[in-house]
């Protein structure tokens, strides 16, 4: 099944047979080759059409946890420390 949509995916049009005429040339006339860097750079065309960079869209979502886990790591730190300290030393 694979291999008929594979087929199917190589026979849209002049645009597509020029890619995948530059993929075979690349591939050096390797025609499984040719096919996999034809699928590859078509899923790569798709999917930088589709939506804006994903480093920006990942970056900042995930750095308020850490600086909230963070921030409470250190404030844990400090009173377990200051505690143990506290309880040795007698300051309360």
């Amino acid at each position: 099944m694979q291999k008929t949509k594979r087929k199917e995916t190589l026979k849209h049009g002049e645009e597509d047979q020029v890619l995948f005429g530059q993929c075979l040339k690349n591939a050096e006339g390797n025609e499984i080759r040719a096919r996999a860097m034809y699928l590859h750079r078509r899923n790569l065309e798709r999917s930088e059409s589709g939506c804006e960079n994903p480093d920006d869209r990942e970056k900042w979502p995930m750095l308020l946890p850490l600086l909230i886990l963070y921030s409470l790591g250190t404030v844990g730190v400090l009173v377990l420390v200051f505690g143990f300290l506290g309880c040795r030393l007698s300051w309360w």
